[in-house]
């Protein structure tokens, strides 16, 4: 078992919208570059087709990690075929460095 990932320090808090294919392994196949990464995500929100535009899976995915991981996370996302629409903002301030 691997241990707790914690973000690095200078991390800034991030939050993805995403909207898929109402499929069954949808959630799945969204957090699997979270775990490839060692990013886990501190909430996850997901909304079934019927709350969505268009039948879409609705994930809102909140994170903490440095910027360029984030923009890694959305363009691995993007490129998934499940994936119709992304959408990444960054939310917060940074990590500041562990005592």
């Amino acid at each position: 078992m691997s241990a707790h990932s914690v973000a690095p320090s200078g991390a800034t808090f991030h939050h993805l919208m995403v909207e898929a294919e109402p499929e069954a392994n949808a959630l799945l196949r969204v957090l699997e570059p979270f775990v490839i990464h060692d990013v886990l995500p501190h909430r996850v929100d997901v909304a079934a087709p019927d709350g969505a535009r268009d039948g879409a899976l609705r994930l809102d995915l909140h994170f903490c990690a440095s910027a360029d991981l984030a923009a890694r996370l959305e363009a691995r996302l993007a490129t998934m075929v499940t994936v119709r629409h992304i959408r990444l903002m960054r939310t917060g301030m940074a990590v500041e460095a562990a005592a």
